[in-house]
Formats: C-alpha cells, sequence, structure tokens
C-alpha cells in the first residue's frame, strides 16, 4: 500500500470515516438535469444504522463587533448545556472582516468521559498548510454503548475562527499552521468546532486526497447500492488530461448494486455538479461506511501496528497507536449497534453572501442546529445496544429491489428481511405492523422509506409487542429517496 493509502485506511477503518477532497474538477458545462440523491450505506443490507436528522429553526448567538454594522441574523443561542464557555482569542481586527455581527460562543454541550470525539478533515494536497479542508467529519465513538455518531459539516459554514476572522470553517486548519496557533492547524478547527458548535473535540486527523483511490483499490473495491440515477461529468479514463475539454463526458450512475473500484468511487465522492454539498456529504459517509465493513471483513486489524510504525511520518494527527487500538477493538461492536449519520443541512443552516467578495457560505441557524448537534454525542436512537431491533420483512420477488430497500432501512436502524411473497404482488405497497400498539413503532420513520404515510400503516393487534413490520411491496415500490427530506422525528 502507498503511504496515503494505509492512513486513509487507518482512519476510516477504526474512526469509522475519513475525508476526501471534494472541489469540483470537470471544466464542462453542469449538465441540464438536476438530479436530487439519496444517501447510501454500506454494502450489508443487515446493517444496523440509525436516522439522519436534519434540522429546522434559528442563528447563533452575534455579539455585535465594533464599528461593525450587524447584518447576521441577532437571535441568542439557548444552547441546552451547562458546561462553562471557556476563554477564546479575540479576532485580529488588523485583517479584513465583513461588516457582520459576531456570534458569541455557545455553551459545550456536556461530554460524558466514555465519549471520544474525533474531526477527521481531508484536501486535496499533500502538505497540512496547502489547500483547503473541504470534507469534515465529526466521529463521536461511544466506549459505553459501542456506537458511533457521524456528523458532517459545511465546508463553506461561516463562522468565526478564534484568534482570527469570520470565514468559512475549510480555512481554520491551513490558517493555524501557518499562524503558529498553539497546538497548530489541529488546535484551531478544534477550537472553531466548539466555538460555532459546542461539541468539544479530542483529537484530529487530516489526510491528503493522494490514496483515495489506492485504498479502495487496496481493499478489493468497494459495494455501493445507489439507490438514484447519478449524472455528472467523468474523465474518460482515469490517465486523461482533466484540462482538455474533450477528456470529458457526461456519465449517468444508474440504480442498482455497482462494485467500485478506485476511480469510480472517487468520482462518487467528489461528484456534486447535478446534486450539491449537502448530498455528496452524504454519499462520502456511504462510501466511509462501506471502506469500513470491507475493512473488517478482510480481518486487516492484527497489522496495525506494524502499518503505523512504518507509515506514521505520513500522518498529521494528535492521536496515538495505543488510542487506536483501543478504537480498532470496538470496531466489530460498534458496526454491530449502530452508526448514525448526522448532517447540518436543511433549515439548520441559511444560504448567505459574504459583503464584498459575494462568496456564497452557510449560516449556522443555531435553534435548528441544536437539535442536531445535541444528538451527536447521544447513542444512535434506533441502536441494538438500546432496545431491541425494529424488525422489516420485505416481501419482494426482486431480489435487487430487496437490497435497496434493505439498505435505506438498514441506514435508519430498521432490522430487514427478506420473503418472497406467496400471492401476487399488489399495485400499491402494504405495510403492516404486528403490536398491541403503535408506541415506539417509528412510523412516521418507516413510512417515509417507502413514500407513505403513518396512517397507511395498517396495525396487526397482537399480545405481545413483536416489533415486526411487513412491507409487501407494489409495483410503485421505489428506493430513491432525498434524505435531505427526512423527517425529524414525532412523539410515540
Amino acid at each position: 500500500m502507498k503511504q496515503q493509502t494505509v492512513w486513509f485506511y487507518l482512519v476510516t477503518l477504526f474512526l469509522l470515516g475519513a475525508a476526501c477532497q471534494t472541489s469540483a474538477t470537470s471544466p464542462l458545462p453542469t449538465p441540464v438535469a438536476a438530479i436530487i440523491l439519496p444517501t447510501e450505506t454500506s454494502a450489508s443490507p443487515l446493517l444496523p444504522a440509525t436516522a439522519v436528522l436534519t434540522a429546522t429553526s434559528m442563528t447563533p448567538s452575534p455579539e455585535s463587533r465594533p464599528s461593525a454594522t450587524a447584518v447576521l441574523p441577532t437571535t441568542t443561542p439557548t444552547a441546552a448545556a451547562t458546561a462553562t464557555i471557556r476563554p477564546y482569542p479575540t479576532l485580529d481586527y488588523a485583517v479584513a472582516t465583513p461588516a457582520t455581527a459576531v456570534p458569541s460562543p455557545v455553551p459545550p454541550f456536556p461530554k460524558p468521559a466514555h465519549i471520544t470525539n474525533i474531526v477527521l478533515l481531508g484536501n486535496d494536497v499533500k502538505y497540512a498548510q496547502g489547500g483547503r479542508t473541504d470534507s469534515i467529519i465529526i466521529v463521536s465513538i461511544n466506549r459505553q454503548t459501542k456506537t458511533a455518531v457521524l456528523l458532517t459539516v459545511p465546508r463553506d459554514l461561516y463562522i468565526v475562527i478564534p484568534g482570527w476572522k469570520m470565514t468559512r470553517i475549510n480555512l481554520a486548519l491551513p490558517h493555524g499552521h501557518g499562524a503558529n496557533y498553539p497546538g497548530g492547524g489541529g488546535g484551531l478547527i478544534k477550537d472553531s468546532i466548539e466555538y460555532n458548535l459546542g461539541i468539544p473535540i479530542d483529537y484530529y486527523a487530516r489526510i491528503g486526497f493522494d490514496g483515495f483511490r489506492q485504498v479502495v483499490d487496496a481493499l478489493g473495491g468497494v459495494e455501493i447500492i445507489n439507490n438514484c440515477p447519478l449524472t455528472d461529468w467523468r474523465l474518460s479514463a482515469p490517465d486523461l488530461n482533466p484540462e482538455l475539454e474533450e477528456s470529458w463526458e457526461q456519465f449517468t450512475l444508474e440504480p442498482g448494486i455497482h462494485q467500485m473500484d478506485g476511480d469510480l468511487a472517487l468520482w462518487y465522492a467528489r461528484s456534486r455538479r447535478t446534486t450539491n454539498d449537502f448530498e455528496r456529504g452524504q454519499r462520502q459517509q456511504q462510501l466511509l461506511r462501506a471502506i469500513f465493513n470491507q475493512g473488517l471483513r478482510l480481518e486487516l486489524l492484527p497489522e496495525l501496528p506494524q502499518l503505523w510504525q512504518t507509515y506514521q511520518e505520513t500522518i498529521e494527527t494528535d492521536m496515538t497507536l495505543p488510542l487506536l487500538l483501543e478504537l480498532a477493538a470496538l470496531a466489530p461492536a460498534i458496526q454491530e449497534n449502530g452508526i448514525q449519520h448526522l448532517v447540518l443541512a436543511g433549515e439548520s443552516v441559511q444560504a448567505w453572501r459574504e459583503p464584498g467578495s459575494g462568496a456564497a457560505v452557510q449560516l449556522l441557524q443555531w435553534e435548528e442546529a441544536s437539535a442536531i448537534l445535541a444528538r451527536v454525542m447521544q447513542p444512535p436512537t434506533l441502536s441494538r445496544a438500546n432496545r431491541p431491533p425494529l424488525r422489516v420483512e420485505v416481501v419482494t420477488d426482486d431480489a435487487i429491489m430487496y437490497r435497496q430497500m434493505a439498505h435505506n432501512l438498514a441506514w435508519y436502524g430498521f432490522a430487514p428481511s427478506w420473503s418472497q411473497p406467496t400471492e401476487s404482488l399488489p399495485a400499491h405497497t402494504r405495510i403492516e405492523y404486528f403490536a398491541p400498539n403503535r408506541k415506539e413503532s417509528y412510523d412516521w420513520l418507516l413510512s417515509w422509506l417507502f413514500h407513505q404515510q403513518p396512517d397507511d400503516i395498517v396495525l396487526m393487534p397482537t399480545a405481545e409487542q413483536s416489533n415486526i413490520y411487513r412491507v409487501t411491496l407494489g409495483t410503485d415500490a421505489n428506493p430513491c429517496l432525498s434524505q435531505l427530506e427526512a423527517p425529524l422525528g414525532a412523539n410515540d
């Protein structure tokens, strides 16, 4: 394996995520079709996972800076946390900063001792001070419940970077290295996240872009279940000159099960011309889950100490080998108990233009975002460590359709199984729930996964709380979903 490959693999396997650079590469016009994609997960349809949450309502608390005209929303945040706000370096007012209200630091969410938070960063250059970290994934590992939560942070989230100015979050790491910030770029990105999002970060890890293709190929490829067509420009061959227009062609990845090599996986992770940054971030989480599962299947854990010793010079991180080995020991249990996928999107952010430059950025809407941020250090909602699984029997004679539907179910924490029909399939998908009542049935989520309403689910009363759904797929069955539209929740 190449050095970057090993580092990418180490981070992915044990921290349940990694970051691949996400800048656009195609010099060609954007295709006309605008396709909304769902988030995908690992290849295994039985892998427990939990819901993606997207929030819905307010802005971070701002505090007007001297002689500035406030143009950002000015609502005061009410973070549900009692932790003390620690001091941060003030902004450098000698640096040109847009005339905006400057948010105050938010109270950090309480962090239990059994929680380890790591921010994974990815950029497209070899050296730490170059480029921007256009992939930012916070991984929260719960050593008590043996679960994990992944939160994708938008690369253009407009925040306070302590000691510097308000700008995009993807500039924090390179600026911290160049400005000799305490702890370097890693210290600055940690402080920036805690200041603006209230999530204390224990460790950071940064990788370059070079090794992504190699790590996928070294693992023998990864299986991705794609539920919506994805169209974008792609190099006709990996070795062609990307600066030449004739090197590019329009490519569509059709719905279905795809064995991806490194080149196709990289295209899948970077594509955004017919989607957006938020959906691309979710595809990256899907690929990371696939790499994580493939690494566990190959049983490469015993090789870690030797790989670490050989390639540690390529690693930019403040983690240690003992820590990685400790987290590695949790990996199989985390795979079984559940990984929650979160994203700051929807109404938790607001599109905005930076004054002067006109750059498109995202403003955090605190009231809505706090509902997501508060979940980062909580066990996944449908984790098998907390409750019996909600089983879903999918009745269909179409093996591919089952895999696609099971893929969606597992991503949100349900436990799917497959049954062959004993009669003709209906025109309209039918959902039945076998239990005494609908309490804790998550019918609001299950119905959404099949493009239906909770009232469409037929309660089949039983004496015991069996927690079993039966979904008979009709000819109207469609696995394509916009994960950014996933429901937030309901009172069961």
